[in-house]
């Protein structure tokens, strides 16, 4: 009885679930706080109706030059990020949208919000998008496939890229914890028709909350700015810069110039906090890999991966939870991704029963269930003195040989 088996999953889940706390990751200091400085004393905090460039738009502009990529369009939130593409991309009722099983709900209620079905496809051992569940769960009424590059991890996009183009499906990349990873060295982001970010409190870089779009459609970029500020269509002499399908009616998504005077400082961080990542994972991987039961997802581009965290995969979901017990007892913060509130399908799925196909039933996703349960994660600190990872990673093998 597989609701049986999500019921134990839960059970031994549940002591983690108050303690799964992510790790801040972000970094800001007294330089932008003296951008935000300059933003007050300029007393103008309204992104539009101004002379010359602001934040914002120098913002915008330095991250497509950053990812390579024509549009960049700075939103309110990474879930308004992916709205506002879908809606770009003229999804709606009747249209039927993929994503994986391993993701934040947003992923799938934002589907919901723009009144297309959700589509779950299983995750595969490196926790990416199953491409050969993806081609079975492909309809007629297939419009969109959301890829996630969950947890920092790219997705194998080159391959979705090619099963998209071959049934005509248009791809929406949710980056929205991968900001900075790449695959085979292209940004992520930038292989679909548009990509969404997050920039809120547990990402690389961020400004609180908020969100970004990246397209090199302009007809696209101008209808997802269209769709972003509802006012746009009422006011085209102050986006007679490249506006020219403004007829679309939208809401309210825009964000302050303080948003873009502290991403602006947060941009230049990146590349910092990067390879201060990835240096620790490597850590990590080197002293743990080729341990007995025990494999380390790296998503589908190991150099691409952002670093953000560390995954291991048993070869039994008792041993995991056996596992991460004793790694408690030493203070040390691993978590089975089962714990995490809304990351998994079968915890979000029943709040979008309406927005989900007739097909969706949990004995289709026994795949990824058993993937999964047997996941323990941990999340990276960038600033923690690298003596001190290599001292926690011989702890955490020891732990994990006796186990």
């Amino acid at each position: 009885d597989i609701n049986r088996v999500l019921l134990v999953i839960e059970s031994k889940c549940s002591q983690f679930k108050k303690s799964v706390l992510l790790q801040i990751m972000f970094q800001i200091d007294e330089l932008e706080l003296d951008a935000v400085r300059r933003v007050f004393e300029r007393k103008k905090l309204f992104r539009y109706q101004m002379s010359g460039q602001g934040e914002c738009d120098l913002f915008e502009a330095e991250f497509s030059k950053k990812l390579k990529t024509r549009h960049s369009l700075m939103v309110s939130s990474g879930t308004n990020a992916l709205i506002a593409a879908l809606r770009a991309c003229e999804i709606g009722p009747g249209d039927e949208v993929i994503v994986p099983a391993y993701t934040f709900v947003a992923t799938a209620s934002a589907v919901a919000q723009v009144g297309a079905q959700v589509v779950v496809v299983n995750v595969d051992e490196n926790l990416c998008i199953d491409l050969k569940d993806l081609k079975k769960r492909i309809g007629p009424r297939t419009r969109c496939l959301i890829p996630v590059h969950m947890d920092g991890m790219a997705s194998p996009i080159k391959s979705i890229m090619d099963i998209a183009s071959e049934h005509r499906l248009t791809v929406i990349e949710d980056v929205a914890q991968a900001l900075g990873g790449s695959f085979q060295g292209k940004a992520l982001g930038t292989w679909g028709k548009l990509g969404c970010f997050s920039l809120n409190e547990n990402k690389i870089i961020s400004c609180g909350e908020g969100g970004l779009i990246v397209t090199d459609s302009q007809e696209h970029f101008e209808k997802a700015f269209a769709f972003h500020d509802g006012a746009a269509m009422f006011f085209p002499a102050n986006h007679d810069r490249f506006l020219k399908n403004s007829d679309a009616l939208g809401g309210s998504m825009r964000v302050s110039e303080i948003s873009g005077a502290i991403m602006r400082v947060q941009i230049q961080r990146l590349d910092s906090l990067l390879r201060e990542l990835r240096t620790r994972k490597k850590i990590w991987v080197d002293q743990l890999n080729g341990m007995s039961g025990i494999t380390i997802p790296r998503g589908a581009c190991e150099a691409g991966d952002c670093g953000t965290s560390l995954h291991l995969m048993f070869n039994l979901h008792e041993r995991a939870m056996q596992a991460v017990q004793a790694l408690a007892q030493k203070q040390l913060a691993f978590y089975p991704v089962a714990a995490r509130p809304a990351h998994v399908f079968w915890k979000w799925a029943p709040s979008l029963r309406n927005g989900m196909t007739d097909s969706h039933s949990n004995s289709s996703y026994l795949q990824s269930i058993d993937l999964l349960s047997r996941v323990l994660k941990l999340d990276l600190n960038p600033r923690l003195d690298l003596e001190e990872v290599k001292n926690q990673a011989k702890v955490v093998r020891t732990i994990l040989s006796q186990n």
